[in-house]
């Protein structure tokens, strides 16, 4: 029976019971199929809560009031975060295409010892749009490793609720190198912090060893590198419980969602596969983690040895130096997975959709494909990413407007880490005093 069927005969508040399970997606379908869901479909209240999940979920930040808005301009906050700010994406690009602030924040964080040299610091804005992370600024964490001295090399968050979240720091050690992985649990707003765990990683050569660390519910993940050029190796950690193991594998990156783990690595006859793996299936590979003390030895596994939920055969590229991967705003078990690498010597983004039913039989479909200079920054939800050329200067390229860039009116050179936040399109930057957050509109 169609739907407008079943729900028509019931009262509103039974209908807005209903409203108030579905997603975006859903409440849009259901509002199409008859002029009276329609009319419930668009009521304020029913907006009003499918925002907040949004928020729960931290796609939408908390940077403003709900209440004052009309369910139109929910909408259109909705539209927003699936394409990105609209003068990123102009319908006429020329070259005096400019991508427009709509609001700057400039932060003066009281700094501990002499001012930082600008290139080596990263700021993330944490999705709320209430909290910046910032390496040796604001938060001072007080490491759980005893050593002479220790150094914040790379760190990840989550944000659990409105003024608290779990950080993932990775620490290495002086004068006698050492890798570590931390866990905390961070009151954000006193900044008192508890921590949930304290390991042992594998020893590298390199004094920068830690890179692309993902955190995602009680998994969080950290790329090591090492004199190995052949093989990438992460570590894998649940710090609920106190248990990790070492993936290692040529061509790998690894993203975390909710249950499940997508994995990125290259097939042995050299073609790159993309896998997602449920977290319910890694039992047999966790092992105790090795204390900040005690002798450290690992047993790498492969790719090959964890068994798949669902297997895409990706064949635009033959490396990829970045895999990103977003949740659908308006539909449940639905992802972008954004693949970065170089095809014919040049750059290239491919974009699929990965949607998985409750049965998990995972459906992969191919999205966007398109040609960039490079690709060195984060990709969002709508594709665009920060780009630096000697030609153009700091643009913003969109996977949809090649050959056309928007320009970003910024003068620092390339060296500059730059965060971009996934659904917002808040670009972060840090100076040697400041750190100066831009939105777009």
């Amino acid at each position: 029976m169609p739907t407008a069927l079943l729900l028509s005969d019931l009262a509103p508040d039974v209908i807005f019971v209903i409203l108030g399970c579905c997603d975006i997606f859903s409440v849009v379908s259901i509002g199409q199929t008859c002029r009276y869901l329609h009319e419930l479909a668009l009521e304020k209240s029913v907006w009003l809560g499918l925002l907040e999940d949004l928020r729960r979920r931290s796609i939408l930040d908390r940077t403003s009031d709900l209440q004052e808005l009309s369910t139109d301009e929910m909408i259109r906050i909705v539209r927003r975060l699936i394409t990105g700010p609209q003068t990123w994406s102009p319908e006429a690009l020329d070259c005096d295409s400019v991508a427009e602030v709509s609001r700057e924040i400039t932060l003066h964080p009281v700094k501990a010892g002499d001012p930082p040299s600008e290139y080596g610091y990263k700021a993330r804005l944490l999705p709320s749009g209430r909290y910046v992370l910032f390496t040796d600024w604001i938060w001072r964490h007080k490491s759980a490793i005893h050593s002479e001295r220790t150094e914040v090399v790379e760190f990840a968050a989550e944000e659990i609720g409105i003024e608290s979240a779990t950080i993932m720091i990775c620490v290495r050690t002086y004068p006698h190198p050492r890798n570590y992985v931390e866990m905390v649990s961070v009151n954000l707003r006193t900044g008192v912090h508890v921590c949930l765990l304290a390991a042992r990683a594998p020893d590298t050569d390199f004094d920068v060893p830690f890179s692309d660390p993902v955190i995602c519910g009680e998994l969080a993940a950290v790329q090591l590198s090492d004199m190995d050029m052949e093989h990438d190796t992460y570590m894998v950690v649940n710090w609920r419980a106190q248990s990790y193991f070492i993936l290692r594998d040529p061509d790998l990156q690894i993203a975390l969602i909710p249950r499940y783990m997508i994995l990125n690595a290259s097939h042995h006859y050299g073609q790159q596969q993309i896998h997602l793996i449920a977290n319910g299936t890694l039992d047999t590979y966790w092992a105790p983690i090795i204390g900040t003390d005690d002798i450290a030895e690992f047993s790498p596994i492969g790719a090959a040895d964890i068994p798949k939920l669902s297997t895409l055969n990706h064949t635009d590229s033959r490396y990829f130096s970045r895999m990103y991967v977003h949740g659908n705003p308006i539909q449940d078990r639905d992802y972008r997975v954004w693949m970065c690498g170089t095809r014919y010597l040049r750059g290239s983004l491919s974009c699929y959709q990965l949607t998985i039913p409750i049965t998990e039989h995972a459906e992969w479909r191919p999205q966007i494909r398109s040609a960039l200079v490079t690709m060195g920054h984060p990709v969002c939800y709508s594709g665009h990413t920060p780009d630096y050329s000697l030609t153009c200067g700091w643009t913003v390229v969109s996977p949809c407007s090649s050959p056309g860039l928007v320009r970003l009116n910024w003068q620092f050179p390339e060296e500059k880490h730059i965060d971009i936040t996934p659904y917002s399109g808040a670009l972060t930057y840090v100076t040697r005093t400041t750190i100066v957050i831009q939105y777009y509109k």
